[in-house]
């Protein structure tokens, strides 16, 4: 997937912080699980958005509330 204006700076300061390697597993990593959002371009079909998808189905909240 492209990569927005955000997206790059967010990046470049994960690799500054963990190194070239960690940061970018770090970074795609926050963007599947939802805490970055708009760092992506238009797009969706690539291994990003099936992993996204998937983590999104397999992290689902329950209406159950515990502890009443």
């Amino acid at each position: 997937m492209p990569i927005t204006k955000k997206g790059a700076k967010i990046l470049s300061a994960m690799e500054k912080e963990y190194g070239a390697k960690k940061g970018k597993a770090v970074y795609f990593a926050s963007i599947v699980k939802g805490r970055v959002r708009g760092v992506e371009g238009r797009g969706g079909t690539g291994t990003l958005a099936k992993a996204k998808k998937t983590y999104t189905k397999n992290h689902k909240k329950s209406g159950i509330k515990s502890g009443t």
